[in-house]
């Protein structure tokens, strides 16, 4: 799946998508990684969605961010119910959905300048 808007706002670029790998601003990531409008944050070595806890979004800033997307891989698969609560009455609903949706509505917001936050796993 290729992934492309003419004129981008975002410096991070989601080029494509493919199970098990992301490529971003000409780079592939085969670990779970966590990128926003102006960033790409060091790999977070994730395997799956169920490892995802509140500390590490806090630690990526997330109730910063207009939206928070969770792409879990080939397949929708959910974090803990813990997780989506705690994140939600903090005010930062996650939005979660396979990795390729993910990718795309990263670009589309991105592109719109909107402050968002996408934590991607291959």
């Amino acid at each position: 799946m290729e992934i492309s808007l003419d004129q981008s706002i975002s410096k991070i670029k989601v080029q494509s998508y493919q199970a098990g790998s992301i490529t971003i601003n000409g780079v592939s990531f085969t670990n779970s990684i966590a990128i926003t409008n102006e960033l790409i944050h060091p790999p977070i070595n994730l395997e799956n969605v169920n490892e995802l806890e509140l500390k590490l979004l806090k630690s990526l800033e997330f109730t910063s961010f207009e939206v928070i997307l969770i792409g879990t891989g080939e397949k929708l698969q959910f974090p803990s119910w813990d997780l989506i609560e705690e994140a939600q009455c903090l005010g930062s609903p996650l939005e979660i959905m396979s990795t390729g949706a993910a990718c795309r509505t990263f670009t589309v917001l991105a592109d719109e300048g909107r402050k968002v936050l996408a934590i991607l796993f291959p």
